[in-house]
């Protein structure tokens, strides 16, 4: 991903399934809590329309994966990465509008062009036009399915960040990006990756990531501690409120990250700073009618992200400090994330 030029690698760290290209990481959920899925997927752009047309016809909403820059209701900004995954639920679409509707993270509907839903649905190659539905239980679930879940997905996500498939997407990736980011002598060293003024993108990539991106800041950790607490009292378990306390710790601590990596000192930094998150914010609290603000806020960045790269506002010797400040707290970081993991796992047996 780093060396693509274009992101952080921050995102995929950490991040249970974050490198499955596949519906694994539903499926599993489902599969604890007993429920069945359904996934098609083909590499026609025909029979994915009509893949997604007779699950609606059925009556079950879809969930679809796409890449995300390619989604008009989000005005995310450019990426040549190409890795840029997003999933929504599509429950509706009208052929002769040539429209779909579908819900995300906003209070309103989303909707967007079926041409644009086709080209973010084939945006990513390896998602294969990949739909899902499920099948609701039959009967309600009982507390001993629920409480079995909650410990089976706590071991697998402790399994994950601690011994995952690939070093790059578990814990140890944290170290390898604390050993890159402030390495000007590396090939994949950010000082070497990220000249002419790159570092920039890099930067607000690495914000981006952690705070507006999606899952709610803290790089997902207060989204896990709300589930922590929650399986807690289901599991009834109080240790898991306290792991629970731990984890929005540490997300303060992504935050400060996050900020860290553009000082509000730098007026280019603190103004894209201040730009995403008004745009999530946008997003989140008034969707579809924020629309046009969220669309001028995206062509600002894009302004911003040119100008700011053109006439970097640090000298290479400032760039070297201020990466040397993001590693070092990378480091602290990264050895309370595998403390944490460690508790996580006991506590998944």
């Amino acid at each position: 991903v780093i060396r693509s030029g274009c992101s952080s690698g921050v995102s995929v760290v950490g991040r249970h399934f974050a490198y499955a290209t596949s519906g694994t990481w539903y499926q599993g959920a489902c599969e604890r809590l007993g429920i069945k899925t359904r996934i098609t997927e083909t590499t026609s752009p025909k029979k994915a329309f009509q893949n997604l047309v007779d699950e609606l016809t059925a009556g079950r909403p879809t969930a679809v994966w796409c890449d995300r820059t390619m989604l008009p209701f989000l005005h995310d900004m450019e990426s040549s990465c190409g890795v840029c995954m997003h999933s929504f639920v599509v429950y509706g679409i009208d052929v002769h509008k040539g429209e779909a509707y579908g819900s995300d993270l906003a209070p309103t509907p989303v909707s967007l062009s079926l041409a644009d839903l086709a080209a973010a649905r084939a945006g990513i190659c390896s998602h294969k036009n990949r739909t899902l539905t499920i099948e609701p239980p039959r009967k309600q679930l009982s507390a001993a399915t629920l409480k079995a879940a909650n410990q089976s997905g706590i071991r697998a996500c402790a399994g994950e960040l601690l011994q995952g498939k690939m070093k790059t997407f578990s814990l140890p990736g944290f170290e390898i990006l604390a050993k890159m980011i402030a390495n000007d002598s590396s090939k994949d060293g950010w000082l070497q990756v990220y000249q002419n003024g790159l570092l920039y993108y890099a930067l607000r990539d690495l914000f981006d990531s952690i705070e507006t991106a999606e899952g709610g800041g803290g790089l997902y950790r207060h989204l896990y501690a709300d589930f922590l607490s929650e399986a807690g009292k289901i599991c009834k378990r109080p240790s898991l409120q306290k792991l629970a306390d731990d984890y929005r710790h540490i997300a303060t601590g992504w935050t400060e990250l996050a900020v860290a990596a553009l000082p509000a000192k730098i007026k280019p930094f603190k103004e894209t700073r201040d730009l995403l998150v008004k745009k999530r914010a946008l997003f989140e609290i008034k969707g579809a009618k924020a629309d046009r603000q969220m669309a001028d806020i995206r062509d600002k960045l894009q302004i911003l992200g040119k100008t700011t790269q053109a006439k970097f506002p640090l000298s290479g010797a400032e760039s070297h400090e201020l990466l040397s400040g993001l590693r070092e707290r990378i480091i602290a970081l990264h050895r309370v994330e595998c403390e944490l993991a460690k508790r996580l796992h006991a506590e998944g047996k």
